[in-house]
């Protein structure tokens, strides 16, 4: 078993996977994360490096705003040219971007 085997788990099957383990205390009320984190360190698994995460969470709120507001720009200059395509990618980045932006808070 290795972590992606882990991460594709559901919270369900990583309780059961836990449960085999009496050295792991009260696993039914740990999140996934937490199960996760858990049974790697048990079982010694080597946990790989996400670098693209870790430049994704560099952003800040003031970062995240600045680029919504240059893809809105972008999204009127589209809207002027009828590029319909264009504009429902727009959208869609713009509506990513606005998803992140409330996690911070």
């Amino acid at each position: 078993m290795d972590y992606h085997e882990l991460e594709k788990m559901t919270v369900i099957k990583l309780r059961e996977e836990a449960k085999k383990f009496p050295e792991l205390k009260s696993v039914t009320g740990m999140k996934k994360e937490e199960l996760i984190h858990a049974l790697v360190e048990h079982l010694g698994i080597a946990v790989p490096d996400k670098k693209h995460k870790a430049a994704r969470a560099k952003l800040d709120k003031s970062d995240l705003r600045k680029m919504m507001s240059d893809l809105r720009m972008s999204q009127k200059a589209a809207r002027s040219e009828n590029n319909r395509k264009s504009v429902d990618t727009l959208r869609r980045r713009i509506h990513s971007l606005k998803r992140r932006l409330r996690k911070f808070d």
